[in-house]
């Protein structure tokens, strides 16, 4: 019996604040997710008629000229989220923002696909990928990096700021979270090129499917 206690108490030492951290920016990712598809749903007729006919002059638009993303824009879709979780880094702000800006992303991203889902069924699944797949594959865990950096220095920003004021020690910056925005940004100028790249690509092959 007291060997099972030493167990438990050696289990709660060794556990991470950092795993509910992240299951907890993950949940609301999926709440934003879900939020997104149950909008999408709720679209009266006449929006889902004008959205879709902006889809297919999308995509006819694709499949007869190309359309390519400018770089300006590609920078902004792939540097926005890590830009602003880095500086809510620095705010007690942070506190909520970075959840809810982690909501956001599941929000838009699920929106986007059901919006082609409603418009092409089943097939819609492929479209979303070919536009979306190569982006989530270095936004997303680019973000959960830096959201679960930047998180925990925004909750120590907050305890300073309203909680336990000057009794708190100072915020300290140290150089792992300068490093890890460094090579998030180079993760993602890597993925920038992917997408300028593949993108085209794999929508031209969705679009065949459709």
């Amino acid at each position: 019996m007291r060997g099972r206690m030493v167990m438990r108490t050696i289990r709660l030492g060794e556990w991470d604040p950092s795993v509910m951290r992240t299951v907890m920016l993950g949940l609301a990712f999926a709440g934003g997710a879900l939020a997104g598809h149950l909008y999408a749903g709720a679209c009266g007729e006449d929006t889902w008629e004008a959205l879709a006919g902006y889809l297919r002059d999308y995509c006819h638009l694709y499949d007869t000229q190309g359309v390519e993303v400018s770089l300006i824009s590609c920078a902004v879709m792939y540097f926005g989220y890590a830009a602003l979780l880095f500086l809510l880094g620095f705010s007690a702000a942070g506190v909520a923002l970075i959840p809810a800006l982690s909501g956001v992303f599941g929000f838009l991203t699920m929106y986007t696909v059901s919006c082609f889902v409603r418009c092409y069924g089943r097939a819609g699944v492929l479209l979303a990928l070919g536009a979306l797949a190569v982006r989530l594959l270095f936004t997303l865990p680019c973000f959960l990096i830096l959201a679960e950096a930047a998180w925990p220095l925004s909750m120590e920003l907050f305890a300073l700021s309203f909680g336990r004021g000057k009794r708190s020690s100072p915020v300290l910056y140290g150089s792992r979270y300068f490093l890890l925005f460094v090579l998030c940004a180079m993760i993602l100028t890597l993925g920038m090129f992917c997408e300028r790249l593949a993108v085209p690509l794999l929508f031209r092959l969705a679009l065949g499917a459709v």
